[in-house]
């Protein structure tokens, strides 16, 4: 796994972060469609993480209520997003992630979110914090959730074309963090993995 806490990489990664939740924190410039930011990993490392690894189109289903198309990127590009067929109005769900060497409060302070932003701070299981916006609009319902595990961040977008239910749509967001997170824990993704101490002493 690569190391995330050189100072260079750390700043280059936080700020690339900020820019992942930006598209739907800033929603309602006149694009109707969610965008996806790839991840800012240094070009000679591949790929640490997919969402989509533990998300799938009946999962979506399941949380959201709609039919959707799954698409993943490559093992070097990924990309999680789940796309309905384009005449239903159904809403977009995209899932992306960072590496970030401080914390939400930190990550937080950095975007400088408006304060009268709908910002929720749900209870996420196995998660060390999240935070979900939350932007109704006339024509769309922008929902944006983040999910804090060690050092990775994972960001759950989505994009619901009115008629909406905010509470539904949030409820299935934080679904999605409670999945995503709980998967990066099972993997060890984004924790320390402690030092490795018990090396056998020579003989003398």
């Amino acid at each position: 796994m690569p190391d995330p806490g050189a100072t260079g990489r750390g700043r280059r990664i936080g700020a690339a972060l900020v820019a992942l939740g930006l598209p739907l924190l800033l929603a309602g410039c006149g694009d109707d469609e969610a965008s996806s930011a790839q991840p800012d990993l240094p070009s000679e490392t591949p790929a640490l993480w997919n969402p989509c690894d533990t998300l799938d189109a009946a999962f979506i289903q399941e949380q959201f209520g709609i039919r959707t198309t799954e698409r993943n990127g490559t093992a070097t590009e990924p990309d999680c997003r789940f796309a309905p067929a384009g005449d239903s109005g159904d809403p977009v769900v995209s899932v992306n992630y960072q590496l970030f060497d401080g914390d939400l409060d930190q990550l937080w302070d950095a975007m400088g979110q408006q304060d009268t932003a709908d910002v929720r701070e749900p209870e996420i299981e196995g998660a060390d914090a999240a935070r979900v916006v939350v932007d109704a609009r006339k024509k769309q319902l922008y929902v944006t959730g983040f999910v804090e595990t060690g050092d990775l961040f994972q960001v759950v977008n989505v994009v619901d074309p009115k008629p909406y239910d905010v509470d539904a749509v949030v409820a299935a967001v934080e679904a999605t963090l409670t999945a995503v997170a709980g998967h990066a824990n099972d993997a060890g993704i984004g924790v320390e993995q402690p030092a490795d101490d018990a090396s056998p002493t020579p003989s003398s």
